[in-house]
């Protein structure tokens, strides 16, 4: 994993942790907020990403637009499967564009032809 995949990813999860954990110096702080998702999932997005870019490393330089595409697919299909257990509270916007981003980033860096402006998650993606 690139530094800059790695950044990213660990943004992202932080981003999920800190969400879910009451600002202790905050007054007004709501000690019974629920995000509406548990570590648990976090942890299964993080090994989502994980098989990602482990699969995304197994076709890097295959020259195959459609392997990469479909290694994406199948990850897109299970991170909508996981926030919909999470009642869509899993992914919120800062989370989408930050897994947006990694796997982007990612399938490109695997050696997918694709215009750097396009998003190729949007196609499959419900959050």
């Amino acid at each position: 994993m690139t530094p800059e995949l790695r950044n990213i990813r660990k943004r992202l999860i932080d981003g999920m942790v800190d969400y879910m954990t009451p600002d202790a110096d905050d007054d007004e702080a709501d000690s019974s907020f629920d995000p509406g998702y548990t570590q648990a999932e976090i942890d299964e997005c993080g090994r989502i990403l994980d098989d990602l870019l482990s699969s995304l490393d197994e076709v890097k330089g295959a020259g195959h637009d459609e392997a990469i595409l479909k290694v994406v697919h199948a990850t897109i299909e299970r991170l909508n499967e996981l926030n919909e257990r999470s009642d869509c509270a899993l992914i919120e916007t800062e989370q989408r564009e930050d897994l947006c981003e990694l796997i982007n980033t990612s399938a490109r860096q695997a050696g997918l032809k694709a215009a750097p402006a396009e998003d190729i998650t949007e196609e499959w993606r419900e959050w």
